[in-house]
C-alpha cells in the first residue's frame, strides 16, 4: 500500500532548511522551526528550493561619508580630502547614482561624456574619473558590493602640455613687488625649492635644520602622501630665512616659520590670496606650482641630478619628475647644427 503524505495543518511544524537561512560561503545551513500560517513568518515555501533574501541597498553618500572620513584618519591633508569630496558632491549633483549597486562602467562613462560636453579640461575629467574609481576601489577593499566593470574601467587620455615656467625677469619683478617679511620670503622659498604651498604653510621653526658651517635643510613632515624629507637650501635662501627670524618674524606663541603682522600662521588660503594680489599687480598670471615647475627646469638646466631632483620633489618615480621637467626651444635648438647629420 502506498504511503499518502499527510496535509501540513495550522497547528503543525515542519523543520525547513530554508526557514531563517542566510547563506554563508563554507557553512552548513542552520535549520529553524517556521510555523506555517504564522503572521510572522513568510509564505510558504517548497521544501528543497533554495530562496536568495533581498539585501538592503547601500546609499553612496553614507559609503562617501565613511570613505572620506578613513582619509583623514589615513593621513590625507585637508585640501585633498576636500578635493575628493567637491568632486563627489559635483557627480551627485549631476545626476549620479545615489546607491551603490547601480554604479558600473556605463554609468560612469555617461557622466563623463556629459563633462566633456560642458567643455570641461581633460585634467577636470580625469580627476572625476581618478576620485570616483578611488571610491569604487575603496568600495571593493570594505567588502561592499562593486559592479566589476568600475574596477576595470580604464583612465580617459589627457593632453599632455608643456610646463610654463617663470622667467629670470619675471622672478626679479616678483620679489620687486612682493613686500619685506613674510611675503618675500615665501615667494623666495617656493623658488629656491620647489616645496609645494601647503607644506611651505607647514613648516615650524624646529623644521629648519642650520648647523654653522653646514648646509641649511627644511624638513617636509607630511608631504603629499605623508611622506617625510628633507629639501636643501642654497646660501643665499639661507641668508633670507635666517634674516627674517631675526628681523622680521613677529613675536608669538605660534610654532608656524611664516607669520602675519598679528602673529597668526599664514594659511594656504593666505598665501594663494597673496600670488592672486601680485598678479593684478604686474600683469602676468602667478600661481604657486609653477614656482616649483621653474625649480626643477632651472634644477636640471644648472646640471643637477635626476635622482637628486625626485628626493627633492619628493617623488616615488622619475615619470612624476618629468611632468614637472621640460626643455624649452632655447634648449632643443642648442649645438644642434653642429650635432645634426644633415
Amino acid at each position: 500500500m502506498e504511503n499518502i503524505q499527510k496535509p501540513l495543518w495550522k497547528s503543525q511544524t515542519v523543520n525547513s532548511p530554508l526557514a531563517g537561512f542566510r547563506r554563508s560561503p563554507g557553512r552548513p545551513p542552520k535549520v529553524a522551526p517556521l510555523r506555517v500560517g504564522s503572521a510572522a513568518a513568510p509564505a510558504p515555501v517548497e521544501v528543497g528550493v533554495r530562496v536568495q533574501p533581498l539585501r538592503g541597498l547601500h546609499p553612496v553618500r553614507a559609503l562617501l561619508r565613511e570613505w572620506l572620513l578613513e582619509l583623514k584618519v589615513m593621513g590625507r591633508s585637508h585640501r585633498t580630502v576636500d578635493w575628493y569630496q567637491q568632486k563627489m558632491d559635483w557627480y551627485r549633483r549631476s545626476g549620479g547614482v545615489e546607491n551603490l549597486e547601480e554604479l558600473n562602467a556605463f554609468e560612469l562613462k555617461r557622466f563623463l561624456a556629459e563633462q566633456q560636453e560642458r567643455g570641461l579640461s581633460d585634467n577636470t575629467i580625469h580627476g572625476f574619473f581618478q576620485v570616483i574609481k578611488s571610491f569604487a576601489n575603496w568600495c571593493a577593499r570594505e567588502e561592499y558590493p562593486v559592479d566589476p566593470s568600475v574596477l576595470r574601467m580604464r583612465p580617459p587620455k589627457v593632453a599632455l602640455k608643456e610646463m610654463s615656467t617663470y622667467t629670470s625677469e619675471q622672478v626679479q619683478a616678483i620679489f620687486d613687488s612682493a613686500k619685506v617679511g613674510w611675503p618675500q620670503l615665501a615667494v623666495k622659498i617656493l623658488l629656491g625649492t620647489g616645496i609645494r604651498v601647503g607644506e611651505l604653510c607647514s613648516l615650524q621653526l624646529e623644521d629648519v635644520e642650520d648647523d654653522d658651517d653646514a648646509m641649511m635643510f627644511l624638513k617636509i613632515k607630511r608631504g603629499k602622501g605623508s611622506k617625510f624629507r628633507r629639501v636643501p637650501v642654497s646660501q643665499r635662501l639661507r641668508r633670507e630665512i635666517i634674516r627674517y627670524i631675526n628681523k622680521s618674524r613677529p613675536e608669538s606663541n605660534a610654532p608656524n616659520l611664516l607669520l602675519l603682522s598679528a602673529g597668526r600662521p599664514v594659511s594656504v588660503q593666505t598665501a594663494c590670496e597673496l600670488l592672486q594680489r601680485l598678479r593684478r599687480r604686474l600683469g602676468f598670471p602667478l600661481h604657486a606650482h609653477k614656482f616649483r615647475h621653474t625649480f626643477a627646469t632651472e634644477y636640471l638646466r644648472r646640471g643637477g641630478e635626476m635622482e637628486r631632483l625626485r628626493r627633492i620633489l619628493g617623488h616615488t618615480t622619475y615619470s612624476m619628475v618629468m611632468r614637472y621637467v621640460h626643455l624649452d626651444k632655447g634648449d632643443l635648438g642648442r649645438d644642434f647644427d653642429q650635432r645634426s647629420p644633415f
